[in-house]
C-alpha cells in the first residue's frame, strides 16, 4: 500500500481559472503541508518533454511516481486529511479496474472544455475572477 503522507507535487495548467481554483481548494485543505503545486510552465522534472504536461494534470511523489488524468486527481485527494484521503484512496482502488476508463473519460471531458467551464463558473459567481471557489466545503 502507497504511503499517503509522503510530500507530492501537482503540475497543473496555471493558465486555467478552474485549475487555479482547484489547487487552491487543495492548499486550504492541505494540514500537513504534503501538497506543493506548479503550474506546467515552471514545471522542472527532468523528463518534462516526455510528460503530457500540456494535456492534463500530472502528480509526482518523493519515489518518482507519477499520475495522470483521474489518477493525479485521486491522488492528490488521498494525500489530505479525513474524509478527502479516502475519497482519493477509493478512486485510485477503482482505477486499478477496468472501470478506470469511466473516470479518465470524466476527467478528460472537463479538461477538454476547462476554460469554457472556467468562464461559465465566474459568470454565474460560482468561481471569482482571482480564480478562488465561492463555496465553503
Amino acid at each position: 500500500m502507497k504511503k499517503w503522507s509522503t510530500p507530492i507535487e501537482v503540475v497543473y495548467d496555471g493558465d486555467c481559472g478552474l485549475c487555479r481554483a482547484c489547487v487552491a481548494w487543495l492548499a486550504r485543505r492541505d494540514g500537513r503541508q504534503l501538497i506543493r503545486a506548479t503550474p506546467s510552465a515552471a514545471c522542472t522534472w527532468p523528463d518534462r518533454d516526455n510528460v503530457p504536461l500540456a494535456s492534463t494534470v500530472m502528480v509526482r511523489d518523493a519515489e518518482g511516481t507519477t499520475w495522470q488524468e483521474s489518477s493525479a486527481v485521486a491522488r492528490a485527494l488521498a494525500a489530505l486529511p479525513g474524509a478527502w484521503s479516502l475519497v482519493g484512496r477509493g478512486i485510485l482502488v477503482v482505477n486499478e479496474t477496468p472501470a478506470r476508463f469511466i473516470a479518465d473519460a470524466l476527467y478528460r471531458g472537463v479538461a477538454r472544455h476547462r476554460i469554457a467551464i472556467s468562464a461559465v463558473l465566474v459568470r454565474s459567481g460560482i468561481l471569482a475572477a482571482g480564480c478562488a471557489l465561492n463555496v465553503e466545503s
